[in-house]
């Protein structure tokens, strides 16, 4: 029996079709017996069909035996999940097992724009190749993630495998940038985190590593976010601030990050191409990047006017399929031209 406790007054008019309350005294907990013909991702899926989807986030759910007496004990409260989130991991239950097998870190160079040939290191982002459904795009598999309360698992998982790939493709002294959500930093203690930990068996080097903070959701604690980039330093880390020129705040997050590495985000770079207002804010954050000491990367870069532009404007490196493409084993970057610049 999947029983569903409500969090606001109003009921979905159709879910008396599927069940009850579970008491005349209380209408805000339901339980629904599942039906002939019917699996409980079934249930669920006719339940999130028809409920409200402002109200899936508010709807706590669990799963009961199915001899359930009608008394609900207190530790099944421990077990309550949002509706939404049991119905996410129903219908994409591989987001609950084990995803080692299944990804497959990548490399895409970084090379230096004012002397091409100079390789800065490596971008290594994850692959999801689904058994059944082929490729899982990035975006798609952190959204999967997030609505299955999977995020920290899927990003460790990510970050290990890296981590693995880098020890045994890459030389000490060629870096690996590695993606971090904000929210995983503010972990209490940094020095257990299963991504740091794992360097020395590993034998890398944390100087090799690129922290790179990306965007993606709330930054959360600008200060405890300061303090987690410091002790990550203190254990030798550098640190990379991604997808900047994408949103607000920019030069406010870089100041407080004090990042070693700039990355200029992908639609910075084609909007500067088309836009006034474009170029003047790359120019900007190019200049407030320098101020601050760090490094620029041109993320996208595609076209030799991507490659002009930048050069024009003094980014440090730049990564894209003008440079090289995202491979499964690190590839030499393609040679750039000298004389894109103007």
């Amino acid at each position: 029996m999947l029983v569903v406790r409500l969090c606001g007054d109003t009921v979905p008019k159709s879910w008396n079709r599927w069940g009850r309350p579970l008491s005349r005294e209380s209408h805000r907990i339901w339980a629904f017996p599942l039906p002939a013909m019917m699996d409980l991702a079934d249930l669920v899926d006719a339940l999130a069909v028809e409920t409200p989807p402002e109200f899936l986030s508010d709807c706590l759910a669990v799963w009961i035996n199915p001899d359930f007496d009608g008394r609900l004990p207190l530790s099944i409260l421990d077990e309550l999940e949002p509706l939404s989130v049991l119905h996410t991991r129903l219908h994409e239950p591989w987001i609950m097992g084990e995803l080692n097998p299944m990804l497959t870190p990548c490399f895409q160079a970084i090379v230096q724009l004012q002397d091409p040939g100079e390789l800065l290191g490596y971008q290594m982002p994850c692959r999801l190749e689904h058994p059944e459904r082929g490729p899982i795009p990035a975006k798609d598999l952190y959204r999967i993630a997030r609505h299955a309360r999977r995020l920290e698992a899927v990003e460790q998982a990510c970050q290990i495998s890296a981590l693995v790939r880098k020890s045994e493709s890459l030389p000490k002294g060629v870096p690996a940038f590695i993606s971090v959500l904000p929210r995983s930093l503010l972990r209490q203690d940094l020095h257990r985190h299963p991504s740091y930990t794992c360097l020395e068996w590993l034998g890398l080097d944390p100087a090799d590593i690129v922290i790179e903070i990306r965007q993606q959701g709330p930054l959360g604690d600008i200060d405890s976010l300061v303090n987690s980039c410091g002790t990550l330093r203190s254990m030798g880390f550098r640190i990379a601030l991604a997808e900047v020129g994408a949103g607000l705040g920019q030069v406010g997050l870089m100041a407080g990050l004090e990042p070693e590495f700039v990355r200029l985000d992908t639609g910075l770079i084609g909007e500067a191409q088309v836009s006034a207002a474009g170029a003047s804010l790359l120019n900007g954050l190019v200049g407030t990047a320098r101020n601050l000491g760090a490094v620029t990367v041109a993320d996208g870069l595609r076209t030799l006017e991507d490659l002009r532009l930048c050069r024009d404007l003094g980014v440090d490196y730049g990564q894209g399929d003008l440079v090289g493409p995202c491979a499964a084993v690190p590839t030499a970057p393609v040679p750039l031209p000298l004389t894109a610049s103007r």
